[in-house]
């Protein structure tokens, strides 16, 4: 791919080149600028149609460029353009790594893609762009690859190219930090879904449609919903940054953590006196409910929305689950405590439902917090699901979302443990 770029606006690197590359008549330069593209996931709700479900129209828009204003989640892509002069036309191949991984222009893992490039194309994202060509004389060229933020801090950038000789040219290697700003806005998320290669779901939906309902709708500031999916959700990195979001919490905080993928059952799991403990798959390892508790309680949040789509998510503070009766033996973190509202998409015996358009709980529960309307025209705030006054709680979005699950032979059986004092709203 060709983009003439003005020398003008762009950081340049210029580099004298000696060896086979270079002509007689003139010294070889080369002039290499490293920035970024970020994406952000726009998805529109409707009310309830006639399968029982709202639908989902979801596309991705390009919400600027730079390193440093990325959030933890946005897509971004890495962008990375060459000019050359005085050289005889080489065969080369890009490379691009962040933090000592190297990445790949396709993704085909979807490793940093929501999903894979083909489809991704259709959601309004760049199209992938080769990192093997012919260079020439005068001429820019420009590669991409896709990357998703997993944390906050000091990052390792490295770009160049690579001719079949083995010369390395253009080289730009940058520590940069990127870090949230400094916020009056008290609201925090954190998300996490993982959709693994050959056993897809289509978790990344739910959490494309999550993001966008918390900034889009409700104002949560992009750098503050965390959105870690499919290779940024590791467990070490999931770990890592309940941990690093636990730092930034008070009391007063409004947390919301919603997780979607795989669930299963395994014994003695996690570190807790619980037998049977709530098990979620992630791209590396397992997050178990022991995890989500010691998070909730290091966090010191009263005001926690917790929704967890996966097979056997009522292990994550389900009416049925019972952690409580052991953890409390040796005061361990447990699930239901004071300061949450807990909704799981299945309970501690049964399987979650999903269509290829993500979680069935999830679109019901987002579409309760959105304000869509049933076949009656009801929305949560209406009778029998709330209170008729004009906004809709966390709760209220709940009972909509649960109730319309039970309604419906299929859509799985979703429960709301309700541990909050009074309504929890997610506006400022």
């Amino acid at each position: 791919m060709h983009r003439l770029l003005p020398l003008a606006c762009a950081t340049l690197l210029l580099l004298s080149l000696t060896g086979c590359l270079q002509e007689d008549e003139a010294e070889a330069h080369v002039a290499a600028h490293l920035w970024a593209e970020r994406y952000q996931p726009v998805a529109n709700i409707s009310d309830v149609r006639s399968g029982g479900l709202p639908e989902v129209s979801l596309h991705y828009t390009r919400a600027g460029e730079g390193i440093r204003q990325a959030g933890i989640g946005e897509q971004v892509f890495l962008c990375y353009s060459v000019y050359v002069e005085n050289m005889q036309p080489f065969s080369v191949t890009a490379h691009c790594s962040v933090d000592g991984e190297d990445l790949s222009p396709f993704d085909p893992e979807h490793a940093h893609l929501p999903t894979q490039y083909e489809t991704a194309l259709h959601l309004g994202l760049p199209a992938p762009v080769t990192n093997r060509l012919d260079v020439g004389n005068r001429e820019v060229y420009s590669f991409r690859w896709p990357y998703r933020f997993s944390s906050y801090g000091s990052h390792h950038f490295t770009a160049y190219l690579k001719a079949d000789d083995g010369t390395v040219i253009g080289k730009i290697e940058r520590n940069i930090s990127v870090e949230p700003p400094g916020t009056d806005d008290d609201r925090w998320a954190l998300l996490v879904t993982v959709d693994p290669p050959g056993d897809e779901i289509a978790a990344w939906k739910d959490g494309a449609l999550v993001w966008s309902l918390l900034h889009h709708r409700y104002g949560f500031p992009y750098t503050q919903v965390l959105h870690l999916s499919n290779g940024g959700a590791t467990r070490d990195r999931v770990i890592d940054l309940m941990s690093w979001l636990s730092e930034r919490t008070t009391r007063d905080t409004i947390l919301v953590c919603w997780i979607s993928g795989h669930g299963g059952i395994e014994r003695f799991g996690d570190q807790d006196s619980e037998i049977r403990d709530g098990a979620i798959q992630l791209w590396e390892g397992t997050l178990y409910d022991g995890d989500v508790a010691t998070f909730y309680a290091d966090a010191s949040s009263q005001h926690i929305l917790s929704v967890v789509d996966t097979c056997f998510s009522g292990e994550f503070g389900g009416p049925d689950d019972l952690e409580r009766i052991f953890t409390q033996l040796r005061r361990q973190p447990s699930m239901e405590e004071t300061g949450r509202v807990l909704m799981t998409s299945a309970t501690t015996f049964t399987r979650s439902k999903a269509t290829e358009n993500g979680g069935i709980f999830t679109t019901l529960m987002a579409g309760g917090l959105a304000g869509a309307a049933n076949s009656l025209g009801l929305t949560a705030d209406d009778f029998p699901y709330g209170n008729g006054d004009g906004k809709i709680s966390a709760e209220e979005a709940g009972y909509w979302a649960v109730l319309h699950c039970y309604a419906r032979p299929g859509f799985g059986f979703p429960q709301l443990n309700d541990c909050h004092s009074g309504d929890l709203f997610l506006e400022s």
